[in-house]
């Protein structure tokens, strides 16, 4: 049984008549009776009664339906293909934890879409050391994520320099420093030194994330032991405790961009500094680029890089205004 004498079969069913679907398909009528032939010998039966004049048997009714609903997944198997072919269509296995995607995404899938409406995006959400361990397996073709790993054909590019901040409000200073809040705020305008704020309650990141290493070794560095009002390991309710003046928390440009219009207007965004220079969560999009890309797949990075290179322009540094009342 072949594609094409399924398709004459199909055809002869509709005009019952061999010399009438010979002449409409452009094939003499023994090319068309030798495929009609060729199926009921595969079929062992009779697919057609043929006196007084062409009547499909019960056999050749079972024929038409196998064959219409086949012929039908053959065509859109050509579309697909086609589609394929031409690089239209297709999935992207992309990896990235939650806080990276969850702006992210929503923002560039629109303008994805419209170009390419039939490729679907594969979303795993996890650490970026498992994430980069299923890219090494080929299990994901784009990654973000914090690690810079140098092996073979890997590309790893710089995305975002991930400012962190320190999120304090005016009422928690007036709380722990009164009079001298105000001198700590103009000390940290262009950047926190921690020992400054020694005195304030924090929300702490733990590990294993990487973020709260970071932090970790930026109080390290000021020389002392920061008064835990409360630990995660996300930082997700950094934005809520900040505004509740429970505790001071700490954020990065991802996801404070988006944050920040939730903060109550008393809070100080300021940027942390670690030996007097800016502290970074580096953010990495990592692929191999030996490895054959789909034009879909590169567009997707495309857009990826355009989004962050918006954000790594951002500078989220707030200071609020003193009540001199």
């Amino acid at each position: 049984m072949d594609l094409d004498s399924l398709n004459y079969f199909t055809e002869l069913t509709k005009d019952l008549n061999m010399t009438k679907t010979a002449k409409r398909l452009f094939l003499s009528q023994q090319t068309l009776s030798n495929h009609i032939a060729r199926l009921e010998r595969y079929c062992g039966t009779p697919l057609f009664y043929r006196k007084p004049h062409l009547i499909l048997t019960p056999a050749g009714q079972a024929l038409l339906q196998f064959s219409q609903g086949l012929l039908s997944e053959e065509r859109e198997f050509k579309k697909m293909l086609s589609d394929i072919i031409d690089e239209s269509r297709g999935t992207i296995r992309f990896g990235a934890s939650f806080v990276r995607y969850n702006y992210m995404l929503p923002s560039i899938l629109p303008t994805f879409s419209a170009k390419y409406p039939q490729v679907s995006v594969q979303l795993t959400d996890d650490t970026s050391g498992h994430l980069m361990a299923k890219l090494n397996q080929g299990e994901l073709d784009v990654v973000l994520s914090v690690r810079n790993e140098n092996l073979p054909g890997l590309s790893s590019t710089l995305v975002l320099s991930n400012q962190l901040y320190l999120l304090v409000s005016d009422r928690l200073l007036q709380q722990f420093y009164g009079e001298a809040a105000a001198s700590i705020k103009e000390h940290a305008h262009h950047g926190a030194q921690l020992e400054d704020f020694a005195r304030l309650p924090f929300f702490l990141i733990t590990s294993p994330n990487q973020l709260g290493t970071i932090i970790a070794n930026c109080f390290k560095e000021a020389r002392i032991t920061p008064k835990v009002y409360l630990s995660s390991s996300s930082m997700r309710m950094s934005d809520s405790l900040a505004s509740s003046d429970l505790c001071a928390t700490f954020s990065t440009t991802m996801p404070l961009h988006k944050l920040q219009q939730n903060l109550a207007p008393d809070v100080n965004i300021f940027p942390v500094l670690y030996k007097s220079n800016p502290v970074s969560h580096d953010l990495y999009l990592a692929y191999y680029d030996n490895k054959y890309h789909p034009k879909y797949i590169q567009y997707f990075i495309q857009l990826i890089r355009e989004y962050y290179s918006q954000i790594e322009a951002l500078d989220l540094t707030r200071i609020t205004e003193t009540d001199s009342r």
